[in-house]
């Protein structure tokens, strides 16, 4: 991993390296994992028997893997990916929301900020146009 983060730089290639790793740590264990390109993963067991406990034999495994494999390479890389310039979090979300339809333009970075935090939006979080300008305020990779 700290051979990946060096340069300062994480390419597609170096992410993908990542999860293949993590995938490989689970397969020896018996586990498979289905990652969403919208955030989030699932975590499937090869022989597809879900025994009582699946999640708590399952994850110390996924953790150990992760912490091996991956480390921050994934929400380093994700976080560029969406945000490559490091602009205001707030300033492209209240853009892009306004953008949606989903604010209108007295809505704030300072309400919004304070809204987020907590989780008290003025508009349901997991619609399709909030969620892509959670995911992908700048339109850069988000298709959905």
């Amino acid at each position: 991993m700290r051979e990946v983060l060096a340069d300062g730089e994480i390419t597609a290639a170096e992410y993908e390296q990542s999860r293949n790793h993590v995938r490989s740590c689970l397969a020896d264990s018996g586990l498979g994992i289905d990652w969403d390109e919208r955030g989030g993963f699932a975590l499937i067991a090869k022989n597809g028997q879900y025994p009582d406990g699946f999640f708590e034999r399952s994850d110390p495994i996924l953790r150990e893997c992760e912490s091996k494999w991956a480390g921050w390479i994934p929400i380093l890389y994700e976080q560029i990916r969406r945000n490559p310039q490091k602009q205001d979090e707030a300033a492209l979300q209240i853009t892009c929301l306004r953008n949606a339809g989903l604010i209108d333009k007295t809505y704030t970075k300072a309400q919004w900020r304070r809204d987020n935090e907590n989780d008290t939006l003025p508009f349901k979080r997991r619609s399709g146009p909030a969620t892509k300008c959670e995911l992908d305020p700048l339109g850069l990779w988000y298709s959905g």
